[in-house]
């Protein structure tokens, strides 16, 4: 269909402008001479050279001289010619409309060759310089194609075959499927083999790049895993032999204690016990996800329903101390929910132990861009910024005499790797007034249709 309006456009041009100067030639004036005639058919040429290909030009210059000789040349209505002169002016007007036409035809090919070299290489800049998030080769495939019809309409398509080389072309990485070959501009393979070049070295930087993404997820979990192996020695032997140290007490010198005694030796019992059984919580939520790849087993969870999960699992006098703040239009998120859960709570749980026992803490909930920021204030007296970034290594603890309820030292940790492998982080930050410290937990918002694709991804590696 494009072609035949092409053709029908060329015919229309190149047949119709000498149609109309030989109607001019019948208006009843006297301003329009043979030589005023010779002059307008030549102007239709080279029209039709600017907007025709060659083939437009020779039929108008042709056409052009027929209707002179056969309408305004002695005899009339014939294709003899008894003036010499008016002979002379029509051979000299088709020889130069023909070389004119030509070079004005000329031109304009250079022009449109121009015009495509630059439409390429503006699109090609645009194609490899083209932001990328999620660095799938599905949408570098859209960008192909949008890239295809920018420069080439709907002639050629493109399509991504790493492994193999293009025989028209010689591109490897850039399979090309030609739908129609006309109006292709010349040199266009050349161009092609330059894409296909670029394209290949743009996949191997994405490649590279979600290995590098790769290698950081799996040194986050291995670091979880060291440090939660190491601390089996380091953390539950305290806890241990506070117990049995107790329980043997309460045994051994059951007659010899008073009442008081013994309720404090089981309030010791009880304390350790619950310290034991969070941090064996924070060993399993890690362990459980077995060795090798991380499987992440992601879902849709709100932010409200994540604090009502979490809020439970606090204590009757913990719950009272959270403000919770969050806006109406926060877009759920996309992942393993069971480990955010336990960041969320070490962060909660880390803030409540850091202030004092009747201050609250608060819990705010902040959009920005692709990102949502769950910032956890506490009103403890608060670090200097140089221990801003040591609070997430392994059994660091910020106890300060009798201030702070004592810590595994695992919790932040623990907290900044579960949010890492979901391609979020924790850090610390200037808190507001009135406040300790600011804990920001961050993650992505992921869309549907790259939750789908990174799901996918997750189960390969799986």
């Amino acid at each position: 269909m494009p072609l035949t309006l092409k053709l029908g456009s060329t015919a229309a041009i190149s047949v119709g402008l000498p149609i109309l100067v030989t109607g001019l030639g019948y208006l009843p004036t006297d301003w329009i001479s043979h030589s005023t005639l010779l002059m307008l058919y030549l102007m239709a040429v080279l029209y039709c050279a600017l907007k025709t290909d060659w083939r437009g030009v020779l039929v108008s210059a042709v056409l052009a001289f027929l209707l002179f000789n056969y309408f305004h040349t002695q005899p009339r209505y014939s294709l003899w010619m008894h003036d010499v002169s008016e002979l002379m002016a029509a051979l000299a007007f088709i020889v130069f409309a023909l070389l004119a036409g030509g070079l004005a035809n000329r031109l304009r090919r250079q022009v449109l060759q121009l015009q495509f070299q630059e439409r390429f290489l503006t699109a090609q800049l645009d194609l490899i310089n083209a932001p990328s998030d999620s660095d799938t080769e599905v949408e570098f495939h859209d960008l192909l194609n949008r890239f295809a019809e920018r420069v080439f309409g709907d002639r050629l398509s493109l399509h991504l075959a790493p492994d193999e080389t293009d025989p028209l072309t010689g591109a490897r990485a850039l399979k090309v499927t030609l739908t129609s070959d006309r109006g292709l501009p010349r040199g266009w393979e050349t161009l092609m083999r330059g894409l296909g070049e670029q394209v290949a070295t743009t996949l191997e930087k994405q490649q590279a790049l979600v290995e590098r993404k790769r290698a950081e997820r799996r040194a986050n979990e291995e670091g979880l895993r060291n440090a939660l192996l190491s601390s089996v020695s380091h953390d539950l032997k305290t806890p241990l032999v506070t117990m049995m140290g107790s329980a043997t007490s309460l045994r051994e010198l059951h007659e010899d204690l008073s009442e008081a005694d013994r309720l404090e030796l089981l309030d010791s019992i009880i304390d350790e016990s619950r310290r034991l059984e969070q941090y064996i919580q924070n060993l399993l939520d890690m362990t459980r996800l077995g060795h090798g790849e991380l499987s992440l087993n992601r879902q849709w969870i709100s932010v409200d329903e994540l604090y009502h999960v979490v809020i439970r699992r606090l204590g009757t006098h913990d719950i009272q101390r959270v403000q919770f703040e969050s806006p109406a239009d926060v877009p759920p998120l996309w992942v393993h929910a069971a480990l955010i859960e336990q960041a969320l709570f070490n962060a909660l749980d880390n803030a409540l132990k850091a202030s004092p026992s009747e201050a609250g803490v608060l819990l705010t909930v902040r959009l920005e861009a692709d990102r949502v920021h769950l910032d956890v204030c506490d009103r403890g007296e608060g670090l200097p910024q140089s221990e801003w970034e040591a609070v997430f290594e392994p059994f660091y603890s910020f106890t300060r005499g009798d201030q702070y309820t004592k810590g595994s030292g695992l919790g932040l940790t623990i907290c900044r790797g579960m949010l890492r492998v979901h391609g979020g982080d924790a850090c610390i930050l200037p808190a507001p007034e009135g406040y300790g410290h600011r804990l920001r937990l961050t993650l992505p918002l992921t869309t549907p249709q790259a939750s789908e694709t990174r799901s996918d991804d997750d189960d390969t590696d799986d």
